[in-house]
């Protein structure tokens, strides 16, 4: 069964021939770009491939559901012959949207900050309201939204922006407007200060935590090896991004009431029989 496709479509004007777009062209800029770096499409093939390669797709299984060969698409995801409709297609399998891998080939080549310095990640391990207002514009959130919808006071929100421009993550702008100097989706450091104060609110906070009937719930148990750990760590990266996604579209557009809610993704080893009654 071929994926679902984007909903994304560029449409045909009914006057157009020869397989051109809506009306005819202006004329064309006496500049074209004439060398691979002025053409984004490698990028974008670039950024699918590594998709591809998080999900554990290979070109086997893409020819084989596409009915092509193999040959053919190892020419498409080297960009020859790649029509939109064909890349619509493999954005299928990666579950993503040509808008979305157009996001993440933009975010590849930000040459904005992807991953802070271990003085700036303790900053914000140190004082939760600083990493409480980063975190959050991360996600979009403008200050006036701060301000509005979480009712912080005017001296704490602005002590927060300051402290963040100092710090070097947001640009302060007239008006308490900021622009980030980080990309949106920053890489905790794995041994660094963030990721052990969210261990240290994570076991805070699962002490008060109850498994509410009315909010969605689940859990796995697998036994995987090291690779399989490793594709496991980029499925909930694509997770995350989806639940963002989600907050962020019912952020603009849903009328409703709405709470915060804490999203728990972690892995755990356990050893089965340490706990339990070994009969031997």
């Amino acid at each position: 069964m071929i994926p679902k496709r984007s909903n994304f479509r560029i449409r045909r004007s009914p006057a157009s021939s020869g397989g051109s777009f809506g009306p005819s062209p202006e004329p064309l800029p006496s500049r074209m770009p004439n060398k691979s770096t002025d053409r984004q499409l490698p990028l974008l093939v670039a950024s699918l491939k590594r998709l591809l390669r998080a999900k554990g797709i290979g070109y086997r299984e893409i020819a084989r559901t596409l009915g092509v060969s193999e040959p053919t698409i190892k020419r498409w995801l080297a960009g020859q012959g790649l029509t939109l409709e064909r890349l619509e297609d493999l954005c299928a399998f990666v579950d993503v949207s040509l808008v979305e891998l157009i996001e993440f080939a933009a975010q590849s080549a930000d040459a904005r900050l992807r991953q802070l310095s271990v003085e700036q990640e303790q900053a914000l391990s140190q004082e939760r309201n600083l990493a409480f207002v980063f975190t959050t514009i991360l996600r979009g959130w403008s200050p006036e939204e701060l301000r509005r919808e979480q009712m912080l006071d005017d001296a704490t929100l602005i002590a927060c922006l300051a402290r963040l421009d100092r710090l070097g993550l947001i640009e302060l702008l007239p008006g308490n407007n900021v622009r980030l100097r980080t990309v949106r989706d920053v890489e905790w450091r794995r041994d660094g200060p963030m990721r052990a104060q969210f261990a240290h609110w994570i076991r805070t906070g699962a002490e008060s935590m109850a498994l509410q009937p009315e909010v969605p719930w689940g859990s796995e148990m697998v036994k995987v090896s090291k690779a399989s750990l490793a594709r496991l760590d980029d499925m909930i990266r694509d997770w995350r991004r989806n639940i963002r996604l989600l907050g962020e579209a019912d952020r603009h557009a849903s009328a409703d009431p709405k709470a915060w809610y804490w999203v728990l993704i972690s892995t755990h080893a356990v050893d089965l029989l340490a706990d339990g009654d070994s009969t031997g």
